[in-house]
């Protein structure tokens, strides 16, 4: 995988499924990723864009929000696709409590900063992996405490 500077952070150019309804919200979110150097695959709005979204091109992290469209839930495609190895965060307004899920990493709380995003990400990432990221950033709640 690519490297990429950012700042003073070495990252991976991750790609990246954004499971968001509100359209704004979706372009506000694929250029903040983009802008520290992810590719986003695709933009889903429900459950079943997002699975089919994640077969055609199965990407590295899901940054998931937890109210959808057509009375959806981000939860469920969260589940769906940790189920499918594939790990998750959740970026809401409605953070919930718990992930549910070993790859459901944690969450962000909107309104967030580019920067705590892009942060997240990288975090969330290297934990699904079993590493331990060089730092967590403030923004993101983890679901689980990270070996010591």
């Amino acid at each position: 995988m690519p490297i990429v500077a950012d700042t003073m952070v070495e990252t991976r150019t991750l790609d990246l499924l954004v499971i968001e309804d509100e359209a704004l919200v979706a372009m506000l979110v694929e250029d903040a990723l983009t802008l520290h150097g992810h590719r986003v695959v695709g933009i889903a709005d429900t459950v079943a864009s997002a699975l089919d979204l994640a077969e055609q091109d199965r990407p590295d992290l899901v940054v998931c929000d937890v109210k959808l469209a057509d009375g959806d839930s981000g939860i469920t495609a969260a589940r769906a696709l940790a189920d499918r190895g594939i790990p998750c965060i959740f970026l809401s307004g409605n953070c919930p409590g718990d992930g549910g899920h070993p790859l459901i990493i944690g969450c962000v709380a909107k309104p967030f900063h580019t920067g705590s995003l892009g942060a997240a990400v990288q975090a969330a990432y290297a934990i699904a992996r079993g590493e331990t990221p060089e730092q967590i950033p403030p923004a993101l709640r983890l679901y689980r405490a990270l070996p010591a």
